[in-house]
């Protein structure tokens, strides 16, 4: 099982590979995930205690979601694409 610092290491890898999926980055990073963790709860419950990421899944979970895989999975992109924009925010200032 993944343990925190692991999560935190997947999140960056998985940024890090976005721009090499195109479009399809979200159905991407969410399979390389999967096969990476063996519960979505405790990437949950990892979220739930990080100071950042606690606000992006009390976001996510406004949405109705039918199991925890569900929810890891939308938490997951939720993470993401607020990595992306901050990103993108980051060389928009810097030019």
């Amino acid at each position: 099982m993944l343990v925190a610092h692991d999560y935190s290491s997947l999140i960056r890898e998985l940024h890090g590979e976005l721009h090499s999926h195109g479009e399809r980055w979200r159905l991407s990073a969410y399979e390389i995930a999967k096969a990476r963790w063996q519960s979505p709860r405790a990437f949950i419950e990892w979220a739930s205690r990080d100071r950042h990421w606690s606000f992006t899944l009390a976001e996510v979970m406004t949405e109705a979601c039918a199991k925890p895989s569900e929810l890891a999975a939308r938490l997951l992109i939720a993470i993401l694409e607020e990595l992306r924009e901050e990103q993108q925010t980051a060389m928009a200032l810097s030019e």
